[in-house]
């Protein structure tokens, strides 16, 4: 089934696809910033992280960029830091970083020392980066609440607007809406998935206009996806050779909770319980959800990027739970920022393997 023309173009082009100019744009890096928030102050939140699928490596300023940074840092991060001296987020009035993100806290560092040391222009959007504490406590939430402050002190002054209670809850309706439609999806499948991402650089509006629920892909054995962040079905196209995926753990595979009050410490609960946050406190939290989150799952496929230094160290419990119950685990390393066919092709050879 072909995936709506739209919702493929706003997949590909991405951030570079935002051309209304009538509506601030605030860029995100990571997950866990309330969109309605951003929304009900006028702006209009558009994925940073994952860049356009016909974006080039090279560039003006990737030399310049690779002279301030290091070989071993996160490809999203680098594609980003390239793209950020190169101009990309010159109009927006934002760019907020998920705490909670590797390679958004990275990010964040590198783009405020690119600005101090010269190397790119003081103009620009400007550097936020969210921080939540992903536990219940009292403390927690205190100063939880003290970032969300901040969050809404920082849009207020390059957005020019207050936050207004009846356009945060309109806001919040059009985010639930959303939230339906996207559960009617299935949780696998290359078409889902690029439907279902392709409401990063959309409105809510515009985005559950186009949503339907594609026809079922792959066959009948039941797949679990685990890992760290993956921005193209990749792994959704192999894994129709072999099965049906039916649950999808990875970043860019969930769908990440969003707040469905206006009252704060509602919002700020509902992103900070996340438990499949990678920093969700106690740990065991995030343990427990990952093992129930494969569900009964005949096949766990992992993989991991190079950059990983938290959810590899859960692979190890998660194939003893999987195999003891009579499930498959299969652990296919690390996962190239764009995997080649010459990847693809020796994963397919893994998983067949495992299966025979």
């Amino acid at each position: 089934m072909q995936v709506d023309p739209v919702l493929a173009r706003a997949f590909s082009e991405r951030a570079d696809g935002a051309r209304d100019t009538s509506v601030p744009l605030v860029g995100l890096f990571g997950e866990g910033v309330p969109l309605p928030l951003i929304a009900a102050m006028g702006g209009q939140g558009i994925d940073v992280k994952a860049p356009p699928l016909t974006d080039p490596e090279d560039g003006p300023m990737v030399d310049q960029v690779t002279r301030a940074t290091e070989d071993f840092m996160d490809s999203f991060a680098t594609r980003f830091l390239h793209r950020f001296a190169d101009g990309a987020f010159d109009r927006y009035a934002a760019l907020i970083f998920a705490r909670d993100d590797v390679a958004g806290l990275a990010a964040y560092q590198y783009a405020l020392e690119l600005r101090r040391q010269g190397l790119v222009p003081a103009r620009g959007p400007q550097l936020h980066l969210w921080n939540l504490l992903h536990t219940g406590s009292a403390p927690a939430m205190r100063f939880n609440r003290t970032e969300l402050d901040r969050l809404i002190a920082m849009l207020s002054a390059v957005l020019g607007a207050r936050l207004d209670l009846d356009r945060l809850a309109a806001a919040l309706a059009a985010e639930e809406r959303r939230a339906v439609a996207l559960a009617a999806l299935p949780p696998g499948g290359e078409t889902a998935f690029v439907a279902r991402n392709a409401g990063r650089w959309m409105t809510p509006e515009d985005h559950v206009a186009r949503l339907e629920p594609p026809a079922r892909e792959g066959a009948d054995r039941r797949i679990a996806l685990v890992g760290t962040a993956c921005d193209i079905p990749v792994l959704h196209r192999l894994c129709a050779e072999f099965g049906t995926i039916v649950a999808d753990l990875q970043d860019y595979g969930r769908i990440v909770p969003q707040p469905r009050t206006g009252e704060p410490l509602d919002m700020l609960r509902r992103i900070a319980g996340d438990p499949l946050c990678l920093r969700a406190a106690p740990p065991a939290r995030f343990t427990r959800a990952l093992r129930e989150g494969t569900g009964d799952a005949d096949l766990v496929i992992a993989t991991v990027n190079r950059n990983d230094d938290a959810l590899g160290w859960e692979l190890p419990g998660l194939r003893m739970q999987v195999e003891s119950r009579g499930g498959r685990f299969i652990d296919l390393g690390f996962l190239p920022f764009r995997p080649d066919a010459a990847w693809i092709d020796g994963a397919r050879a893994r998983v067949a393997e495992a299966l025979s």
